[in-house]
């Protein structure tokens, strides 16, 4: 499916995210005007179209602690981990993966900013490639990238540039192949014979593992998983052996 060359072009990424502060009661009183809204967001979420109807049992707390990582107004995110594929003589792949993660959002994002700039400089026509990351991971670093007063990189100026010139490739996209039915990547992996990434915690427990017991650097291993996870996914794709 994918050329060595090709391969080589891309950069492989994954965020984590926990809700912006340690529980609702904390949001209220630090930020009454953003906790307002989310009442509101609530019903959105647990309303038959949004496809959550199941957790409407919960209080507004209960689904913030839940469900808030998801959305960019009420997230933060903790970590996020860049990684590429290169070749040995041989032809067999290995994998160089870099995270930044800290407990400030913008440190994270200015890091990862200089780095994509640099990035692009070097190679205008990278790739960047992710599991679900047309609706969720670059839609949230750019908007991350904005309150944050970054600057976004023209090849990321999503919203002015056609589908077809895109940088980004999306893997669970590729999986569908045409259809409207996608795959988790913990599914695609099992599915495929590759290594799980969720060998440790999972995405919706990221939340707790930040903010009850401070393990940012288990987050960030969790994350790296995911990143070289996605690599091997195209791999994979491109008969080719796994990293």
């Amino acid at each position: 499916m994918f050329s060595e060359a090709s391969i080589k072009n891309m950069l492989f990424i994954d965020v984590e995210t926990a809700s912006s502060h340690k529980d609702y009661t904390t949001l209220q009183s630090e930020n009454p005007a953003l906790a307002s809204h989310w009442p509101k967001k609530a019903k959105l979420i647990v309303s038959p179209k949004a496809g959550k109807p199941e957790l409407a049992h919960l209080s507004d707390e209960e689904l913030y602690a839940h469900e808030s990582p998801l959305y960019t107004e009420f997230s933060k995110i903790v970590t996020v981990s860049i990684g590429q594929v290169v070749f040995s003589d041989d032809g067999q792949p290995q994998f160089k993966v870099k995270s930044y993660y800290a407990d400030d959002e913008f440190t994270i994002l200015e890091g990862l900013n200089k780095a994509l700039f640099a990035l692009f400089q070097r190679n205008p026509n990278l790739k960047i490639v992710g599991h679900n990351v047309l609706g969720f991971d670059m839609p949230l670093i750019l908007r991350k990238f904005v309150l944050h007063g970054l600057e976004i990189p023209r090849q990321l100026m999503l919203h002015d540039i056609k589908p077809w010139d895109s940088c980004l490739i999306d893997t669970n996209a590729i999986w569908k192949f045409g259809s409207w039915i996608g795959c988790t990547l913990d599914l695609l992996c099992a599915n495929l014979g590759i290594p799980s990434p969720k060998q440790d915690i999972g995405g919706h427990e990221v939340s707790e593992a930040y903010w009850e017991r401070q393990e940012l650097e288990r987050i960030k291993t969790y994350c790296e998983n995911d990143v070289k996870a996605t690599a091997n996914v195209i791999l994979k794709m491109s008969r080719m052996p796994l990293v």
